[in-house]
């Protein structure tokens, strides 16, 4: 078996490149054991020094423990655990702020996105690109209804955004150091990393990929989350809704007008509309656009109140190997890992 990475070279050269995958992590003793023996049996027949940076999302089983085991055994295993929940958006900002790689590359340890094309984002890398992401082309697992609603919930943002932001891309993706550094000038508090990335720039690329069902455990993410995810990707980068209100109360203050010059030139007339149901209806519909307009302009406040508190994006309880120096791999690792995978065959 080829080790993943090549040893310091006598002539002075610098060590082969090196690649950080960052894990977020929330409730996943599940999956861990298998999440180990998948990513090694790929990263170790690759010519690269890795490093694997798990964030735990304040999980309440025992990923920490797990995760602190392969710590003990193996110094490319980094670890870090939130004090609470602070988002999966925040779990990867903490991954990418952390990350020693040239390259990093985010992968979920409940193995929906398959490790086995880390070598093909590796490659596109290699070819001047400095993002990589992969492009869903089924879920599933999901009821036909979810993934309806959340290919729907991808095609909003996709269009209340004013960068082209890729449909069905998500956050399993390749970025090169120099974008993790843009990004770390970007100071937003509110987070979509997956349109920053897109605002970024740089040369970008998909590959396509059938995502799995998950093998172990279930979910953390209910529909609801979904709801919540779409609606901060739009409310944190995207203008669109405060200008549809705009164009909508532009609109209806035309509609008003001429109503007005109808009702009058009726009335004149000697022939007015009777009743006052239609008055009614107008009234109530005005009423309802701005309480809704209303509550789009708060939540944007909000979002500025938020941003100005300046409250760190997340707390963290305990790490373990953050300051280890990448390294390659020791030989009793490597033969440890050769043989978990004999075994599994």
């Amino acid at each position: 078996m080829t080790t993943s990475a090549s040893l310091d070279r006598s002539n002075g050269e610098s060590l082969d490149p090196l690649i950080t995958i960052v894990i977020p992590a929330l409730n996943e003793e599940a999956t861990i054991p298998r999440l180990e023996q998948e990513l090694l049996g790929v990263v170790d027949q690759l010519p690269y020094r890795f490093e694997f940076l798990v964030i735990d999302n304040g999980s309440l089983d025992r990923t920490g423990e797990l995760v602190k085991q392969l710590c003990a055994q193996d110094p490319r295993w980094k670890y870090l655990r939130f004090s609470r929940n602070f988002t999966v958006e925040m779990s990867i900002t903490a991954g990418y702020r952390l990350a020693q790689g040239d390259a990093i590359i985010v992968l979920y340890s409940d193995l929906q996105d398959p490790p086995a094309l880390i070598p093909q984002f590796i490659a596109k890398w290699r070819e001047g690109f400095d993002v990589v992401y992969g492009v869903r082309t089924v879920r599933p697992g999901d009821r036909a209804w979810r993934n309806f609603m959340v290919g729907l919930a991808y095609r909003l943002i996709a269009w209340s955004s004013e960068t082209p932001i890729p449909t069905n891309a998500g956050d399993f993706r390749l970025i090169s150091r120099k974008v993790r550094d843009a990004l770390d000038e970007c100071g937003e508090y509110n987070r979509y990393l997956r349109g920053l990335i897109a605002w970024l720039g740089f040369r970008q690329t998909g590959i396509w990929y059938e995502r799995q069902p998950r093998l172990e455990g279930e979910s953390s993410a209910p529909f609801w989350h979904t709801v919540f995810f779409a609606f901060n990707a739009i409310t944190s980068f995207s203008l669109k809704p405060l200008r549809f209100f705009t164009f909508m109360g532009i609109f209806l203050t035309v509609v008003s007008l001429l109503a007005s010059v109808a009702y009058a030139v009726l009335f004149a007339f000697g022939s007015p509309p009777a009743g006052i149901t239609t008055v009614i209806i107008l009234v109530l519909l005005g009423i309802g656009w701005n309480s809704l307009g209303i509550g789009i302009l708060g939540e944007y406040l909000g979002r500025t109140y938020g941003e100005v508190k300046r409250r760190p994006l997340y707390v963290v309880q305990e790490s373990a190997n953050l300051h280890v120096p990448a390294q390659p791999p020791s030989l009793e690792i490597v033969q440890r890992s050769a043989s978990s995978h004999d075994l599994e065959r």
